[in-house]
Order: C-alpha cells, then sequence, then structure tokens
C-alpha cells in the first residue's frame, strides 16, 4: 500500500433501479425557418445519439405549424437514417406548436414505457410557442424517472425565451459541438436530480498505489479503502464493487468475503489490465478521463449504485523521462496559441485539478504577444508553483526546457542560431542578438504551432515552410500543432488540412490541439492528453538526437590525438624530414586503412532509429484488417527481433512463428533479415509493414 498518498477524486452519480433496463430517448424539432440553420448539427446529434445507445428507443417529433411523428419508438434503429432525412425545416414560416408537440410526445411515452422506466426528452426550440404550451408541459411533468434538456437556437434571445417556456429547467444554447453539448448536460442534470441526491451505505476511496509517474502503457494499480459510511454500521458480505471495463483498461471487480464493520476500513490493491495492441494515435484518443464503477450490494439487490474516479493525467508521464536534458523551442505566428500550448504542456505536471497559467509573464498588459524569449525549465515552474506533492519526486528523472518566443517576422534569424544556443534567455525582439554558444540555451527539437486558419493564408504558408525547411537542414525532425480548430465546421476544417500536405512536414508529425480558453479554469483531460501526446512525441525525437550528439562527441574525442601524441607526431615528421631514410608507400596506406577501419567501427555503433508501422492481418483470405501497430526500431534489428516486439504487444502467449513479416506488396522478408535490407534510402524515418498469418497446409 502506498503509504504517503493523495486520494483521487471520486463521486457517487446515479442510482439505478436493475429492473430499469430500458431508456426512451424523445426528440422534439422545431423545423421552423429560424431554426434551419442549426439543420446539420441536430441530425448529426440524433445520428450519435443512436450509436452510443443502442439499446435505448428513440422517438422524434417535429413541429412547426404541423405536429409530425418522424420516427416512432418501436421501430428498428436500422431505419432511423432514412427517417432523419425526413426532417424538412420550413422555408417561410417561424410559427410552431409548442404545446401540441409536448401533448404528442407525452401520449407516445406513456404509450409503450413502464414506471421503472427512464425517459430523457430533448426540446431544440427557439423558445417561440404559437399555442398554449402550459398543458403540455404539466403532462410531461407527471411521468416519474423522466428527465428534460432545452436546447435553444437564436442565440441568447433564444435561450431567455425557451426558458420562459420551461421554468425550473436548464436550457443551454445550441452550438455546433450539440453532442458534446448535450452530454454534458445530461450528466449534470442527473447529478442535480432527486436521484443524483443519493445515500450510499459505502465510503469508498481510490489512491493511487505508487507515487511514480508511469507510462500510459503500463497496468494502473490503484488502492481501494472501503468502509461503512457514518449512517450505517457495516457492508455485509456478498456485496461488490465492480470497476467497469472500458476501451484502454479492463475491468475489475471486488468481492467482499466478510461485512466490513465501522471503524475497521477494508483495503485492496486493484489491477486494471492495459489492452495491448492499440496504435500511438488512438492509444491517446481512448485514454479515459475516469474509471466508471458500481456497488452492488447484497442486502438491497434492485438497485444499482454507479460511480466514478477521476484520473489525473500527472500519473502517467512516465514516457517523458530521459537521462538527458531535453530542450524544446516553440515556434509560430502572433497570436497562433505558442504560449497557451506551452501552458497546456506545464499543466500536465499539475496535481491539481485547476488550470494554472505560467507562460505570461513576458507579454505586455492587456494582449497576448510575447516579445522576448523565455527559457524555462520544468524544475523552476514546479519549485515556484506548486505545492509539494508526493507524485511530484517522480518528476526528478524528466528534465525539460521550454524556449517561448515572439511570432514569425521578416527580420527572424535563421533557427540554427537556436539550435547552437546562440539567441539566449531574455533577448528581446526589438534587439536581436546572436551571442556565443550557450549549453544552457541550445534547442533539440521544434514545436511549430499553426492556427488552422493560417492553411488559406498564401503568405504565412510560405513563412512557416521557411522555418520548417531552417529546421529540416539543421538536421532536427519538425513537429506541427494545429490549434483553432474547434473554431471552424468540419467541412472546412477537413478541407484546410489537406494543405498540410503543403508544407515539408510529414503527417505522422503533425497534431491537432484543443487549445485551453481564457474562461478554463479546471483541467480537462481530453486536451491533456492532446498535449501528452505531442510532448511525448518531442521528448523521443530529443533523445534520439541527443543520443546521436553524444557518440558524435565520443567519436571525435576517439580520433583527435592528444597533445603528447601531437608533439611526438611533429618530431616524427621532422626527423622524417631530416634523415634521409623515409617511410615507405605500404606503411603509410596500410597507416591509412587502420584509420579508416578504425572510423567505420566508431559510426556503426551510431543507431539508426526509425518508426516502423506495422499492420496485422489474421486471415489470409480476407485480407481483413485486425490491428495497426507503431513502435520504434533500430536498422540493425532482425526482422525476428520485431516480431518479438510485437508479440509483447500483442499478448506474449502467442506463437510469433506463426506468423510472416511481409512487405506491403506480399514479399516475405526472412527472420534472419535485418530491417536495413529494405531500408535502401538511409534518410527516411518511417517505414510500412504486415504481419501475416501464415497458411496451414
Amino acid at each position: 500500500m502506498n503509504i504517503h498518498r493523495q486520494a483521487l477524486k471520486t463521486e457517487i452519480s446515479s442510482l439505478q433501479n436493475v429492473e430499469s433496463d430500458k431508456v426512451y430517448f424523445s426528440i422534439l424539432v422545431e423545423n421552423t425557418l429560424n431554426m434551419a440553420i442549426y439543420n446539420v448539427s441536430i441530425k448529426t446529434f440524433i445520428q450519435n445519439l443512436q450509436k452510443t445507445h443502442k439499446e435505448s428507443e428513440i422517438q422524434i417529433i417535429t413541429f412547426n405549424e404541423e405536429v409530425l411523428q418522424i420516427f416512432e419508438f418501436d421501430q428498428q434503429p436500422i431505419f432511423l437514417r432514412d427517417s432523419i432525412k425526413e426532417i424538412k425545416f420550413s422555408k417561410t414560416s417561424n410559427k410552431a406548436n409548442f404545446g401540441l408537440a409536448l401533448q404528442e410526445c407525452y401520449k407516445n411515452i406513456e404509450s409503450c414505457r413502464s414506471d421503472s422506466s427512464i425517459s430523457h426528452i430533448i426540446i431544440f426550440s427557439s423558445g417561440i410557442s404559437s399555442d398554449d404550451s402550459s398543458d403540455g408541459l404539466i403532462e410531461i411533468m407527471s411521468l416519474e424517472n423522466n428527465f428534460i434538456y432545452g436546447i435553444a437556437g437564436c442565440g441568447e434571445e433564444g435561450v431567455k425565451n425557451l426558458q420562459t417556456l420551461l421554468p425550473d429547467i436548464v436550457v443551454i444554447p445550441l452550438s455546433k459541438n450539440a453532442t458534446k453539448d448535450i452530454s454534458k448536460l445530461i450528466s449534470s442534470s442527473d447529478l442535480n436530480s432527486e436521484q443524483g441526491s443519493i445515500n450510499c451505505p459505502i465510503n469508498i476511496e481510490v489512491f493511487p498505489h505508487t507515487n511514480e509517474t508511469q507510462s500510459i502503457k503500463d497496468d494502473l494499480y490503484l488502492d481501494i479503502v472501503l468502509k461503512p459510511d457514518g449512517n450505517t454500521s457495516c457492508i455485509p458480505s456478498g456485496s461488490k464493487i465492480k470497476f467497469l471495463p472500458n476501451k484502454y483498461y479492463s475491468g475489475y471487480t471486488i468481492q467482499i468475503k466478510n461485512d466490513i464493520l465501522f471503524g475497521f476500513p477494508y483495503e485492496e490493491t486493484i489491477r486494471l489490465e492495459y489492452k495491448k495492441g492499440q496504435i500511438e494515435k488512438s492509444q491517446f484518443q481512448n485514454f479515459p478521463s475516469r474509471i466508471e464503477f458500481n456497488i452492488e450490494l447484497s442486502n438491497d439487490k434492485e438497485n444499482i449504485i454507479g460511480g466514478f474516479v477521476w484520473l489525473n493525467i500527472c500519473y502517467f508521464l512516465g514516457d517523458l523521462k530521459s537521462k538527458y536534458r531535453v530542450s524544446i523551442g516553440v515556434e509560430g505566428g502572433i497570436g497562433n496559441g505558442k504560449s497557451t500550448c506551452l501552458n497546456g504542456f506545464v499543466n500536465l505536471f499539475n496535481p491539481t485539478f485547476d488550470f494554472i497559467e505560467y507562460f505570461i509573464a513576458n507579454r505586455s498588459k492587456g494582449d497576448h504577444v510575447t516579445r522576448s524569449v523565455d527559457c524555462t525549465s520544468l524544475k523552476e515552474i514546479l519549485q515556484s508553483k506548486y505545492d509539494i506533492h508526493p507524485v511530484q519526486e517522480s518528476f526528478k528523472d524528466i528534465d525539460i526546457v521550454w524556449t517561448d518566443t515572439w511570432g514569425f517576422v521578416d527580420t527572424d534569424v535563421e533557427l540554427k542560431h537556436k539550435v547552437e544556443g546562440r539567441i539566449h534567455h531574455g533577448t528581446l525582439k526589438n534587439d536581436c542578438i546572436i551571442q556565443l554558444p550557450n549549453e544552457k540555451y541550445r534547442i533539440d527539437c521544434f514545436i511549430f504551432v499553426v492556427s488552422i486558419r493560417n492553411f488559406s493564408d498564401a503568405t504565412a504558408m510560405l513563412k512557416i515552410e521557411k522555418k520548417i525547411k531552417e529546421v529540416i537542414q539543421v538536421g532536427i525532425t519538425p513537429l506541427m500543432a494545429i490549434t483553432f480548430v474547434d473554431s471552424l465546421t468540419k467541412n472546412v476544417f477537413q478541407e484546410l488540412l489537406k494543405k498540410v500536405n503543403e508544407l515539408s512536414i510529414q503527417q505522422s508529425n503533425t497534431f491537432i490541439i484543443n487549445n485551453y480558453t481564457e474562461n478554463e479554469t479546471t483541467k480537462d483531460i481530453s486536451k491533456d492528453i492532446q498535449y501528452l501526446r505531442l510532448l511525448t512525441k518531442a521528448v523521443q525525437l530529443c533523445k534520439i538526437k541527443n543520443e546521436k550528439d553524444f557518440i558524435t562527441q565520443s567519436k571525435n574525442q576517439n580520433l583527435t590525438p592528444s597533445k603528447s601524441k601531437e608533439t611526438s607526431f611533429l618530431q616524427s615528421t621532422i626527423n622524417n624530414y631530416i634523415s634521409p631514410i623515409k617511410q615507405s608507400t605500404t606503411e603509410h596506406q596500410q597507416q591509412q586503412q587502420q584509420q579508416q577501419q578504425q572510423q567505420q567501427q566508431i559510426l556503426s555503433i551510431e543507431p539508426k532509429v526509425i518508426t516502423v508501422i506495422i499492420d496485422i492481418i489474421q486471415d489470409i483470405n480476407s485480407e481483413k484488417l485486425l490491428q495497426t501497430f507503431e513502435i520504434e526500431a533500430i536498422l540493425d534489428h532482425t526482422f525476428l527481433e520485431l516480431k518479438e516486439i510485437l508479440k509483447n504487444e500483442i499478448d506474449p502467449n502467442i506463437n510469433i512463428s506463426d506468423w510472416n513479416l511481409t512487405k506491403e506488396n506480399g514479399t516475405i522478408l526472412l527472420d534472419s533479415s535485418k530491417l536495413s535490407s529494405v531500408c535502401k534510402n538511409l534518410t527516411i524515418d518511417s517505414l510500412k509493414l504486415v504481419l501475416k498469418k501464415k497458411v496451414k497446409l
């Protein structure tokens, strides 16, 4: 057990009746002229609702001057997509019979659901009613286990009008991301409903099993402490606490064998296994913000208490550890979100749930423009910003320095000077002086922060491309973070994103980042995971560069003769010049060959690291893709060694000899051959292979 520990945030979220296995969704859509601009958002929400609640039943009712039931509760979900197409918005009228729509909704719910069922009614409306809605609302409110949500179009005025029609019911504005907004609304409404004030007889505390930050790909160990609350004398034997599986971790069930008495807490360490076989991108996308659990009491089997444990990203930073100092420069145009991106990186190490802004010191009052070079180390930030927290002790092996600077200007110096450490901390934009190299200010990796809007600006794209090429010329792989993507519609975003191919940067080194806004004061793990994915890639590139630099330095030290050797060599040269006996041509050639062999031996130890993307195909006949992996490998690896690496990722128990590694064209690669045999061009940094199950004869 972890003695010096701090509990993770835990919440009891819901009370479910085991007999209530049916959930009904009623979607009321005002299809007037006023609401026509929300056509796509509303239809997208309905499609997503059906995907995420496949076991639920849905009805759709549209209302303007006419009230129509577009989709009925008892119809098959497979027909829902066709029914959505029948939602037609008026091109002339803004009349809406809101009251009749509520009455139609009540009649349909009452005819098919039981008292134990749960009903969610989601109303899309501009807040205008052409008839009296009071009777319909009273009928709807009389239903048991019923929740109503108002989603208003037409801005603030629409919210105000709809709130008048739906008093005492939460109303939110309809945004471009209706699915996300309504999901939050449903969650908050459940918590604030009568069912939200749950008397849970179990006090549950959850602690990280260790204060050591771990890799995101490790199994998750948690210490669970159970004890009766103040109003309960014991937790009965036979009760269960089920930690539910998700896309990232397996589940776990704690079975209470003996009564847990008040004053005698029960502790157990649980292991949630990381689900192997996830490719790098989906691995980060699937990482959960919380672990859900159910409490099943043996003396109250009719009800299940639901809850969840909030995870903090600072416990999953193990992949950022390095034996070298890692220096990352952040570049980009003015107002593209460089400093905001840096604040996102810093808050990964924040053990609290509050978002803290650090990179603001060198801005002028009232604006968000960086005017000088700011080189700041993680250790300085932790010492100045955060109270001592147990997990911080494990950050000692994470030595990261970030460099913030002003936006691109035509008079900027070349980035090679930053790589050499010639642009020092505190250098002003209007007085940028190239100084003597300083190891403290050198940069190993560059992240270009680019607003998605810049992709439609030819001048901005030329500046970005110029800077990217400067980085490539000094042997550094550039990374790009694309920001402000949430400000565009999906179609516009996809169209602009195609222009990434115009830049000299690989698609695998391009990352979408949803930066925090000024109004956000609480950390969002869905955003934190984007920052972690980008920072992990940057640290990996820095490790490779530092390793190469170290080997190059070692090579130079081995090849450079000492001062005493220089003297003796000079003396021997003089002697040879004076002496009539000259060195033979054969001896001179032998010395040259020895020097060349020595150089080749030193160069041969330099590791050539490459990203290998491998598709897994189990069924040879159908060629159906099973999974995709992305691993780091060295050119000296044999294909058998690659298969062994894959075996550990997929399933350690499989027989890897039953599988073949092949090229994309199907050519089988011999186990004894090396990766370098298929890398004719040694400048490439990624390769695509296929792992296929052998055909059994």
